[in-house]
C-alpha cells in the first residue's frame, strides 16, 4: 500500500519541528564549546591543549563526512539523526557526571569531544539529506534563510547561556547539552514526512562506488564544482581573518571580555543579515549578488590590518558577516533544488569536507602571517585572496544565473 503524500500544512509543521530540532541541538553545543576548553584548562592541560581540542573537533567531521554521507544516502536518515543524538546524548552524559563528581581528565575531554564530533557528522549529513523533504516548495529560499538565521542565533546566544550555565555550577552548561539531544530526538521523531530517499534507500554499491559517485556528480555540474572552489577559498581566508582579528585584539590590549563582546555583536550582524536575506534574493540576480558580495568583502576585510580601534574590528568584522548569509542561502538553496535526493547526503558531505579541510590551516596561518608581517600588510594579504575569489565568481556567474530553480518534490507522509 503507498503512502500518502504529505500536505502543504503537515510539511510547514514538520519543517517546524526540524528547525526546532536544529535550535535544540546546536544551542547546546555552542554553550559547551566554550565551557569545553575552560574545562580543559582546570583538568591539567595548557592553551595548547585546549587548542588541539578544538582542531580535533573540527577534524573528525572533516574526515568522517564523506563516509557520513554515503551513510545518509543509503540508510535511513530519520534512524541516523535518532542514533546520533543518543549517542552524543550518552558521550555528555558521561561528562556531565565525571564533572558533577570531580573526575575529569584530559584524556576523557578528548574522547568525548571525538564521539560528539563523530556523531555530528553523522547527525549533520542525515539532517542536510533530508532537508529537501521538509522545505515548503512554494518559497524554498524563504526556509533556507529560516535555517540561517537559526544557526545564526543559536551561535550568538550559546555561548551566553553556557557562561551563564558555568558560573552557577560548572557540570550545568554540558548537563543543558544532554538534554538538547534529548530534545533534538524528540523533535526528529515527531516529523511525519518521509526523510529518506523514495522507495528506500539503495545499498547495492560498494562504500568507495558510493562516494566517488558523490564526487563525480559534485564535479561534473558546474554550478557545485563553483560552490565548490568559491565556498572553500572564502570559508579558509574568513577563518584566518577571524584569528587575525582575534589575536590582534589582544595584542591592542583589548580584555577577553571586550573581545567576546565585539564577536557576539558581531554575530549579530549575521542574524541581521540572514533575516533580510529573503528579500534580497527576490530582487537581486544570482550572479550579481555573488560578485557584488565578493567584492564587499574586499573592501570590509582591507582595512582590517589598518584599523586599532576593538569597536572597529567588530564593525568590519559584523560588516562581513552581515553579507555572508546572503550567499551561504543562495548556495543551499540553489543545491537543494539541483542534487537528486538519492544524492543529497553525499554531495553537501562533500561540500562540507571541502570547506571544513581548508579552514583547518587557516587558524595557523593567521598566527604565522601575524608573526612575519605587519598588520596592515596581513590585511591586504587577505584582502588580495578575496579579491581573486571575487574575480572567480565574476568569471563563474552564469552558472548561478543560467541554473533554473527546478520546484521541489511532494514528499510522501510517513506510514505509522
Amino acid at each position: 500500500m503507498s503512502r500518502p503524500r504529505a500536505g502543504a500544512p503537515e510539511r510547514r509543521r514538520d519543517f517546524r519541528l526540524y528547525w526546532l530540532a536544529g535550535v535544540t541541538d546546536q544551542l547546546g553545543t555552542h554553550a559547551a564549546e566554550l565551557t569545553l576548553v575552560l574545562l580543559v584548562l582546570t583538568a591539567g592541560g595548557n592553551a595548547a591543549t585546549a587548542g588541539l581540542l578544538g582542531t580535533l573537533a573540527l577534524a573528525v567531521p572533516t574526515v568522517l563526512g564523506p563516509v557520513a554521507g554515503v551513510a545518509a544516502d543509503r540508510w535511513s536518515r530519520r534512524l541516523l539523526m535518532l542514533s546520533s543524538a543518543a549517542v552524543a546524548f550518552t558521550a555528555f552524559g558521561v561528562l556531565t557526571s565525571a564533572v558533577f563528581l570531580g573526575r575529569v581528565t584530559v584524556p576523557s575531554l578528548f574522547a568525548v569531544a571525538a564521539v560528539e564530533s563523530a556523531a555530528g557528522a553523522v547527525y549533520t549529513a542525515a539532517a542536510r539529506g533530508a532537508i529537501r523533504a521538509v522545505l515548503p516548495p512554494d518559497d524554498p529560499s524563504s526556509a533556507v534563510a529560516a535555517l540561517q538565521a537559526r544557526d545564526q542565533g543559536a551561535a550568538l546566544l550559546g555561548p551566553f547561556l553556557g557562561g551563564a550555565l558555568y558560573q552557577l555550577a560548572r557540570w550545568a552548561p554540558f548537563a543543558a547539552n544532554t538534554l538538547s539531544y534529548a530534545g533534538t530526538a524528540l523533535c526528529i521523531r515527531a516529523i511525519r514526512t518521509e526523510l529518506s530517499v523514495p522507495g528506500g534507500p539503495s545499498r547495492t554499491k560498494s562504500l568507495r562506488d558510493s562516494t566517488r559517485e558523490g564526487l563525480g556528480f559534485v564535479w561534473r555540474q558546474p554550478f557545485l564544482r563553483f560552490a565548490l572552489v568559491w565556498g572553500a577559498g572564502v570559508n579558509a581566508v574568513f577563518t584566518a581573518a577571524y584569528y587575525f582579528v582575534l589575536i590582534a585584539a589582544r595584542t591592542h590590549g583589548a580584555s577577553p571580555a571586550s573581545v567576546g563582546l565585539m564577536l557576539s555583536l558581531a554575530s549579530g550582524c549575521g542574524l541581521a543579515g540572514a533575516l533580510v536575506t529573503p528579500r534580497v534574493l527576490r530582487r537581486v540576480p544570482a550572479g550579481r549578488l555573488v560578485v557584488g558580495c565578493s567584492l564587499a568583502m574586499v573592501a570590509l576585510v582591507a582595512p582590517l590590518g589598518a584599523v586599532r580601534s576593538l569597536w572597529a574590528y567588530g564593525v568590519l568584522f559584523g560588516a562581513a558577516l552581515f553579507v555572508g548569509p546572503m550567499l551561504s542561502v543562495l548556495f543551499q538553496s540553489r543545491a537543494i533544488t539541483l542534487v537528486p535526493s538519492e544524492l543529497q547526503g553525499r554531495t553537501g558531505a562533500v561540500l562540507e569536507s571541502a570547506a571544513n579541510a581548508a579552514q583547518l590551516l587557516a587558524p595557523v596561518t593567521a598566527g604565522l602571517l601575524t608573526a612575519l608581517l605587519a598588520p596592515a600588510a596581513v590585511g591586504l594579504l587577505l584582502a588580495a585572496l578575496l579579491l581573486a575569489l571575487a574575480g572567480y565568481a565574476h568569471g563563474g556567474r552564469r552558472h548561478l544565473d543560467d541554473l533554473p530553480s527546478a520546484p521541489l518534490p511532494t514528499p510522501v507522509a510517513q506510514g505509522d
